[in-house]
């Protein structure tokens, strides 16, 4: 029952994804929004290979997606990414773990 409540394989992976979108989504001003559009979608690309992975080795429940996506939200929102992508970027994250 305790491995069930465990979620620090969740939030690390939540730490990780911040990290993927950090790089290659950069906060920039000047971008604009089709090409901050395009470089969100390199980087999904990029979080799918690795969330289908995880997937694969970690036995998900809603606990550990709700702890894993705050971890995520929080990462981003602390970097200061704007809370509509990082939004739009965890709904993806959510359909993407609930799919095969």
């Amino acid at each position: 029952m305790f491995k069930w409540l465990s979620a620090k394989n969740s939030q690390a992976f939540g730490s990780e994804l911040a990290a993927l979108v950090k790089e290659f989504v950069p906060i920039d001003p000047t971008l604009s929004a089709a090409k901050r559009q395009s470089k969100a979608n390199y980087a999904k690309e990029k979080m799918l290979k690795r969330i289908r992975q995880f997937k694969q080795e970690e036995i998900l429940n809603f606990y550990k997606i709700a702890k894993l996506l705050n971890t995520f939200k929080w990462d981003l929102k602390d970097a200061g990414y704007d809370p509509q992508l990082t939004d739009s970027l965890a709904s993806w994250i959510l359909i993407s773990l609930r799919t095969q």
